[in-house]
């Protein structure tokens, strides 16, 4: 759904992401792309993932807003970060099997040890939902003990 020769975006290492990764067979398949300072994920959410019939689960939605303000710190500044805070508004329903586009942006870097992202999700124009997140940077990904 992106536009024609626009660049789609890969994270370096294959992770078996549920956000991102074409190699989870459950996951959400997000493919982001960049356009100036916005990373941008042109998706629909499969019907599986619904709440009340034909709308999309909260925690889906939030889930999106997640991966692309994570992505959002990735692919504009190149650096690894844990989401620390995630507030979601849902303005309207977000349905399912319908195409949706998820922005994010940075919007405060000046913390040193966590970045701001605002985010949100549009159908043809109108917005539907908006996150605020605090992303804490780290070094390397953290393993399980």
């Amino acid at each position: 759904m992106g536009r024609a020769g626009e660049e789609i975006l890969r994270f370096p290492s294959e992770s078996g992401c549920f956000g991102c990764s074409d190699a989870n067979p459950a996951g959400l398949h997000l493919v982001f792309r960049r356009d100036g300072d916005v990373i941008r994920s042109d998706t629909s959410i499969a019907d599986r993932f619904h709440g009340a019939p034909g709308i999309a689960h909260g925690g889906i939605v939030a889930s999106i807003f997640d991966e692309i303000s994570c992505a959002a710190i990735f692919f504009l500044r190149g650096r690894h970060v844990v989401t620390g805070e995630l507030t979601v508004r849902y303005e309207k329903p977000c349905p399912v099997e319908t195409a949706l586009s998820f922005h994010a942006r940075i919007a405060d870097e000046s913390h040193g040890k966590y970045a701001i992202v605002l985010a949100e999700s549009r159908r043809d124009g109108v917005i539907l939902a908006r996150s605020t997140g605090k992303f804490f940077y780290v070094e390397r990904a953290v393993s399980a003990p």
